[in-house]
């Protein structure tokens, strides 16, 4: 019985590169052959076979070509019935030879590589092949395809044709190569066998060769190979440095050496992991069909140690600024080998998160067991060699009490190199003991304001002004402020008064005398206690105080946190002699609340010489979202004579502090007079006031100027002929309040008025234009309701 199976070989629908070979797996299933000498393989029937047969190997490099010769089998009725078409279509002799074809994958190879050695042999010669692995076909044609203009007579091929289509069906069609003739197009084919051809090399020494113990209870090596196109095996073996060991070669537990290029030792392999030797002998064998290779390493295994992370950490004792550590490295306790330890801090109050404090020793304390009562020094070994022992390291130099600390404890052999050796961290978290504040806060000369009663004269409310501990430095749990000052009765005793109330940045005392000077103290304080130092300030009597400056103005501008800060002297202070010190204090104060609220934010500040009058003020870490008020105080230092010609004592005095009374948001460039309005009218003239801003006291105002004239119309604010203007100082503006009188009106008339401000940097800024009708004439004057005034 025959089966029929068609496969089609096309030019442009090429379904497969195995179609070849299963062409020549049907052609078994479809025809009984004769036996012949010429053959495919072992018990493979076909049309013939190639020399040599199966896969070929090839050296890149060598100079070798790839030869295959296509052999036919002559007692076939396919091959003889083609020796029956001995003639093409130009009477030149045509044997089975000349229908061989080759394919390399899926190309036709080109017939400058292909060769006739006899009517029904041809051979396949391609020299310098590039690396790779490729397969080659060998085919019979049976028919060409001719033209449908084009006759056929009774050939050879019309018999064969006639005999295949009585047994086979169409095997293909339409196959056409680069170099073939279009008029006569390739037709059915079918395989006769085919060579697996590989290129490459020997086997080459391995790269990359590495091997580590993880915990010193087992043992990887990893290598990497070279791409080679031939099959190429790789086996690992070793001994080890010892009388014995040197003649015993070891192998790999598994075939992951030849499967994944890597090997892996345990206690429960076999062979097992080979814990005490501290070097190994390496070597891995490459072989394949083109020769073999050896690859030797000599490996320090006790450098190439991985520790787990330290375990059971636990800290057995700590102080404000030290802790100490203890831990266990389970079975590297008995390395035999020196370990070394690296120790990481940080604390909850280190600035950078990602910054570690490191500490690299090996100086480390090794005990069996120590009692709670047992300190016995001879307990301590530098040795472990139990599993229950313990490492013991006292950290110190730690910044902060009553702080969160988080460590980090890795370990490694000491013959370890390189920072990939360290084990993963053990971890623990803890807070050290607290203690007393570090220190009191900071408080300057003048950091007060004294506000007398308006009710009372002769008492008056005093605030001290602090800049805030850091939270860094409180050092434990309920941290405060304390400040009183003390007072002697008459029977010469003593007296604490503490504030009436206490606030992260100021304390406020009730009705204290004007006429009594005091001197307050300022202590830090929490659980444990007061901090060691104090901070002072001195309060002068309303009598004793020097004068205060006048009129602070704060100008904000469009870079943020930058202020400009001018002010004007109270006219009494002098600019120092050999033995006096005058100067201001600028301060300013990170505030949430505006204006009436006494600072209770971060306060910081800066000494100015009593010679200016103006300062610029950059405010670092500045917050959009918070108000920024500033003050400013007078200060002098007056060293005091101790009765001889030496000055061993210094006088303090301060006005205290005006906190600012005028803010400017923009710059004053960019401002204008706002608030403009007609205070006194009549028939021929009119009283022109405005609301003096403080942009005045800036000192970039030089004078006011009034443009006047009358209009079109009521509805139309166009000049009706000439512009009138009037001048005024800047000083004669602040002393007449803003105001001015423009005369020599005409009645019942509409004018226009708007005032520019003129700075001294030559720029104009005009007012919004105000419409103005005179009365008539005749009429009276009157005075108009005043636009309401703001507080500045």
């Amino acid at each position: 019985m025959v089966r029929r199976v068609s496969l089609t070989i096309n030019r442009y629908n090429w379904s497969s590169l195995a179609m070849l070979f299963t062409t020549l797996t049907l052609i078994t299933l479809l025809i009984d052959l004769a036996y012949s000498s010429v053959s495919c393989g072992f018990g493979t029937k076909s049309l013939g076979g190639t020399v040599p047969s199966g896969d070929i190997v090839l050296e890149y490099g060598s100079g070798v070509p790839l030869e295959i010769t296509c052999n036919l089998k002559t007692d076939t009725i396919i091959v003889q019935s083609l020796f029956h078409a001995g003639k093409d279509r130009s009477n030149k002799t045509k044997f089975p030879s000349h229908r061989i074809m080759f394919y390399k994958n899926a190309e036709i190879v080109p017939k400058q590589y292909v060769t006739i050695v006899n009517a029904t042999a041809a051979q396949l010669r391609i020299p310098n092949l590039p690396a790779g692995q490729d397969t080659y076909y060998c085919t019979l044609l049976l028919d060409y395809e001719h033209r449908k203009n084009e006759s056929h007579g009774n050939s050879g091929v019309d018999i064969m044709q006639s005999y295949v289509s009585s047994t086979l069906p169409t095997v293909g069609h339409d196959v056409i190569g680069s170099n073939t003739n279009r008029s006569q197009q390739l037709g059915s084919q079918v395989g006769v066998c085919f060579n697996r051809v590989y290129v490459g090399y020997k086997p080459a020494i391995v790269k990359n060769f590495t091997c580590i113990s993880k915990n010193w209870v087992n043992l990887r090596c990893n290598w990497s190979v070279s791409e080679n196109p031939i099959k190429t095996t790789y086996t690992l073996i070793f001994r080890l440095p010892s009388r014995t060991g040197g003649r015993i070669f070891i192998k790999c537990p598994t075939d992951s050496d030849v499967r994944e290029n890597y090997c892996y030792w345990d206690f429960n392999t076999t062979p097992m992991y080979r814990q005490p030797y501290e070097f190994y002998n390496f070597r891995i064998n490459g072989q394949n069909v083109l020769g073999n290779s050896s690859s030797f390493f000599n490996f320090h295994h006790y450098a190439n140690i991985i520790p787990a992370s330290p375990i059971n950490i636990t800290v057995v004792d700590k102080t404000e600024s030290s802790a100490m550590l203890r831990w266990s490295v389970g079975p590297m306790t008995n390395f035999p080998r020196e370990l070394i330890y690296k120790i990481e801090y940080k604390s909850q109050w280190d600035s950078n998160p990602e910054d570690w404090h490191s500490v690299i020793t090996s100086d480390v304390m090794c005990i069996m067991s120590l009692p709670s009562n047992q300190t016995n020094s001879a307990l301590y070994s530098t040795t472990c060699k139990e599993n229950d022992y313990y490492y013991y390291f006292n950290v110190t130099d730690l910044k902060y009490p009553s702080a969160h600390y988080d460590f980090r404890i890795y370990v490694r052999s000491s013959l370890a190199r390189g920072e990939d050796k360290w084990s993963p961290p053990g971890n623990i978290t803890m807070k050290t003991k607290p203690s007393i504040p570090r220190r009191p806060p900071r408080i300057d000369i003048g950091s007060f304001e004294s506000i007398t009663s308006l009710i009372d004269k002769s008492k008056r409310n005093i605030y001290i002004y602090w800049q805030e501990v850091d939270n860094s430095e409180k050092c434990g749990d309920s941290f405060e402020y304390r400040v009183y000052y003390t007072s002697t009765t008459k029977q010469n005793e003593s007296t604490i008064h503490y504030s009436n109330e206490v606030y992260d940045s100021y304390a406020k005392f009730q009705e204290l005398s004007t006429s009594v000077g005091y001197n307050f103290i300022v202590y830090s304080s929490n659980k444990e206690g007061l901090s060691a130092e104090f901070s002072t300030i001195y309060v002068p009597s309303e009598s004793q105080g020097i004068e205060k400056p006048i009129l602070l103005t704060k100008m904000a501008f469009d870079e943020k946190g930058v202020f400009e800060l001018s002010w004007k002297n109270s006219g009494t202070m002098k600019l120092f002699t050999s033995n006096e010190l005058n100067y201001y204090t600028l301060f300013w104060c990170d505030n949430v609340n505006h204006h009436p609220y006494q600072c209770n934010g971060y306060m910081d500040w800066t000494h100015v010489p009593s010679s200016e009058l103006r300062c610029n003020i950059t405010i670092l870490n500045y917050n959009v979202n918070n108000y920024y008020r500033f003050a400013i105080s007078s200060n002098n230092e007056r060293l005091v004579r101790n009765g001889t010609n030496s000055y061993n004592q210094i006088n303090y005095k301060s006005s205290g502090m005006v906190w600012e009374s005028c803010t400017i948001q923009n710059n004053i460039n960019a401002r204008k007079v706002e608030n403009v309005w007609v205070s006194v009218i009549s028939s021929t003239f009119i009283g022109l006031r405005w609301n003096i801003d403080c942009a005045d006291r800036t000192g970039l105002i030089s004078e006011y100027q009034i443009f006047y004239c009358t209009v079109v119309s009521t509805k139309n604010n166009v000049c009706n002929g000439f512009m009138f203007s009037k001048t005024i100082s800047r000083k004669a503006a602040q002393k007449e309040g803003g105001f001015i009188l423009i005369t020599n009106l005409e009645p019942n008339t509409t004018y226009i008025v708007s005032i520019t401000i003129n700075t001294n940097d030559g720029k104009i800024i005009h007012s919004d234009p105000l419409q103005i009708t005179t009365l008539v004439l005749g009429g009276s004057w009157y005075l108009k309701q005043e636009y309401p005034k703001f507080i500045q």
